[in-house]
């Protein structure tokens, strides 16, 4: 069987074909495959703002008719490329395995150890300019910044700058101009960004674009950005294959390689998005990603109707909190059990790259060098380290220790990661990551009460080492309910309790609204 595949003609949108054919392949070893690639309006009118374009799926459209008419037999598109009404007379076949959705910050190196981090200067400094054309990037990400980063001289403003082309362009816009005209940094897709920087496993012709790039990520430092704060265009990093809606047979063909987990997940932001207008023009981020626990959308914006949208939470979850009963006031126990002792057992760090769960693991005055990275747990424990000086690469964002980094191919190296926590933890804990610790600090927690315990049935746990001395002191609490985050603490809790009285809350806030009277 012949297969015709068509793209638009950027060396992502190829790639990302080239992606699509290697699956069919491997599912259809005797399938034929031809590439025909072109460009769509988008590209055509590239000094144009998307938002200011009226029309949908400008990268997409022009698509239509070489579905329709035969010339090709399937399009490639991002599936955040398509417009939120499907279109009549065709349909999306299947979509691989979602890339990470996340965006990524790059910061100009040198600007920023002159300007903002390592001296300051007397006087306010200007804005800080990120190179985006994106509202929503623009709108969720201004207040973030102000914090996120380790500012020695915060700028009077953050100012965003439009920028279009291809990832290559915006990059080089970034890192080639003079220092004094320079742009201090520039927020892309990650995916778009991870398959570019390893372009030149699919031929010779991407190998000089891989190059380019890979040079100018030695002259730059990067924060992946965190969902939370900054969700991602609706099925950003996941590719759809969209074919003629009675081909039967490049439908069953399709249907060998779809993702139906990634699907349900870029389908559900596409309707989210589509209750608020759609289109690129919207300052809207949403993202929904499929884990153990459940079902986490990420929302964030500002619609056109002045509408805010805030909100992190479980669509659905396989833990059966509804079947709990309302808990009074009194007999819940949240937060943190006091403790005696909570000192610092070293002044600094090795060489390396960190896991960060609470801030005061970190050592005062400690820095991260050039060519090391930093990731902490959740946004609280970013905030502080960020107030210590710190660069902080990302977040897990409080979903647990499975929510690994992915910043290999960033960093062009195997990140090898080793986890700052406390003494009794490093001695003790055999996390499924199996990742080294260090301990850099002390900590004794106060002897529980144990007829307050007793009393006690709703417990929300930020600590497994503080359930445990709960435990030892009180072991009739395993009959009460017990909620935490995602990680290691549910893991600790789950070896004590049964399972339909533990549940996972994506936080404390979260924990006391559902389980309150």
């Amino acid at each position: 069987m012949l297969v015709k595949i068509a793209a638009r003609q950027s060396d992502l949108a190829r790639i990302q074909a080239f992606e699509v054919g290697r699956a069919l392949r491997k599912a259809s070893p005797d399938l034929k495959i031809e590439f025909s690639f072109r460009t769509s309006l988008g590209d055509q009118r590239a000094d144009d703002p998307l938002w200011k374009m009226p029309e949908k799926g400008v990268f997409t459209e022009d698509f239509v008719a070489d579905i329709m008419s035969g010339t090709a037999d399937m399009v490639v598109h991002s599936w955040k490329d398509l417009p939120i009404i499907d279109r009549p007379g065709t349909k999306i076949a299947a979509t691989l395995s979602r890339a990470d959705a996340r965006d990524v910050l790059l910061v100009r190196r040198d600007r920023w150890s002159k300007i903002w981090g390592e001296v300051k200067t007397e006087g306010a400094a200007a804005s800080f300019r990120v190179l985006t054309s994106s509202p929503r990037r623009a709108y969720n990400l201004e207040p973030f910044l102000k914090w996120a980063l380790p500012w020695r001289q915060p700028p009077a403003s953050i100012e965003f700058v439009p920028v279009r082309g291809n990832i290559a362009t915006r990059v080089k816009k970034l890192v080639s101009v003079t220092f004094d005209e320079s742009f201090d940094a520039l927020v892309v897709a990650k995916a778009a960004l991870d398959r570019l920087l390893v372009a030149g496993k699919y031929g010779e012709e991407f190998s000089l674009g891989e190059r380019e790039l890979r040079a100018a990520m030695e002259v730059v430092d990067f924060v992946v950005l965190p969902l939370s704060v900054n969700p991602a265009a609706a099925a950003q990093g996941a590719l759809a294959i969209e074919v003629r809606s009675d081909r039967s047979d490049l439908l069953s063909l399709c249907e060998k390689i779809d993702c139906r987990t990634d699907r349900e997940c870029v389908e559900a932001e596409r309707r989210e998005l589509s209750k608020h207008g759609g289109g690129c023009h919207q300052k809207i981020g949403v993202t929904v990603i499929e884990r153990e626990y459940g079902r986490v959308e990420f929302i964030k914006g500002f619609t056109d109707t002045e509408i805010t949208l805030d909100s992190v939470r479980l669509l659905r979850t396989s833990s059966k909190v509804s079947a709990w009963p309302k808990a009074k006031s009194e007999e819940i126990f949240s937060g943190e059990m006091k403790s005696i002792d909570r000192s610092m057992i070293r002044a600094d760090l090795p060489r390396g790259s960190f896991m960060v769960s609470r801030a005061n693991a970190w050592p005062t005055g400690a820095v991260r060098v050039s060519g090391e990275f930093s990731w902490c747990a959740g946004l609280e424990t970013w905030r502080k380290l960020a107030a210590k000086g710190v660069w902080v690469n990302g977040s897990s964002e409080s979903l647990g220790d499975s929510e690994l980094p992915q910043i290999d191919t960033l960093a062009g190296k195997k990140v090898a990661w080793t986890r700052l926590t406390h003494e009794a933890a490093a001695k003790n804990e055999k996390r499924k990551t199996q990742m080294p610790s260090l301990a850099t600090y002390r900590v004794q927690i106060a002897p529980p009460d144990a007829k307050e315990l007793a009393a006690t049935k709703y417990f929300y746990w930020k600590s497994g080492s503080q359930f445990q001395a709960a435990l030892k002191v009180c072991p009739s609490i395993a009959n009460g309910y017990h909620g935490s985050g995602p990680g290691h603490t549910h893991d600790v809790v789950k070896a004590s309790v049964p399972h339909e009285r533990l549940a996972v809350f994506l936080s404390e806030a979260d924990f006391l609204e559902r389980v309150k009277r």
